[in-house]
């Protein structure tokens, strides 16, 4: 878990730091985020998004799987599932 919030941090200095308003990366992604309540689906997401960056090998994909990562926590927070 410790390395999730060392993500999450990460993730929100690059959002602060950076882009002027739109999201990197695909708005479906961003759309099954949002229409998820599924706290099991909204973690894989997390995870998926987590594995994806660990593997990126372009700041622009560090970028959108950190989005990502930001968006499926935000959600779990907004459905309660921590």
């Amino acid at each position: 878990m410790s390395i999730r919030w060392a993500t999450i941090g990460v993730v929100a200095v690059a959002l602060l730091a950076g882009c002027g308003g739109e999201r990197p990366g695909s708005s479906a992604v961003y759309d099954r985020i949002s229409a998820t309540t599924d706290c099991d689906a909204l973690q894989r997401e997390f995870d998926t998004a987590s594995a994806s960056h660990d593997r990126a090998t372009t700041d622009d994909q560090r970028e959108i799987t950190l989005s990502y990562m930001q968006a499926a926590d935000d959600r779990m927070k907004e459905v309660n599932c921590y």
